[in-house]
């Protein structure tokens, strides 16, 4: 069983993405500022409920391969200690790994939830909540006024992600 959300747009999410950093006075900034947007997200959204928590990794009692995760019943971000000092350190698949879970919570708190459960796999991207926060992330962290005419290798640099996230954003511009 997955869930399907509110339909939108790589173009629409790219719009929302730009209304954030505008909101943040970041529209001219490459390197997305990840631990201030965590400090502010509650004032963002809205939420005055919303914290982050930053967990030991010998705490961690979720599968290693789970980096973060966004609590919609407590409002809160669970976050691997070792992802958020990488991300601190600058580390590209760190940094985006948070910003995900941020774009869940701004997701959820714009579009409210409207989750419907579908036991079909072929769910159409623009429908599924976690290609929306990925996108999301990605035009947050990798703006695209911002990086026309950059390399993959430039973005990365630039933008603090991963040559691959700079790569699958490469590929996905459309104006």
């Amino acid at each position: 069983m997955r869930y399907q959300c509110t339909p939108l747009s790589r173009r629409q999410i790219r719009a929302f993405a730009h209304q954030i950093r505008q909101t943040l006075h970041l529209e001219s900034q490459l390197y997305f500022p990840v631990e201030n947007f965590l400090e502010v997200l509650h004032e963002l959204v809205g939420d005055p409920d919303f914290y982050f928590e930053v967990i030991p990794d010998e705490d961690w009692e979720l599968s290693p391969d789970v980096h973060a995760f966004y609590n919609v019943d407590e409002h809160c971000i669970f976050i691997r200690e070792s992802v958020y000092e990488g991300a601190a350190n600058g580390c590209g698949r760190d940094r985006m790994t948070i910003v995900h879970e941020c774009a869940h919570v701004i997701l959820l708190q714009s579009s409210g939830i409207s989750l419907t459960r579908s036991f079909s796999d072929n769910i159409p991207a623009y429908r599924d909540p976690e290609w929306q926060a990925k996108c999301l992330a990605a035009e947050i962290m990798i703006p695209f006024d911002l990086t026309d005419g950059m390399t993959a290798r430039e973005i990365s640099l630039r933008c603090g992600v991963s040559k691959e996230a700079a790569s699958y954003q490469l590929k996905k511009r459309i104006a």
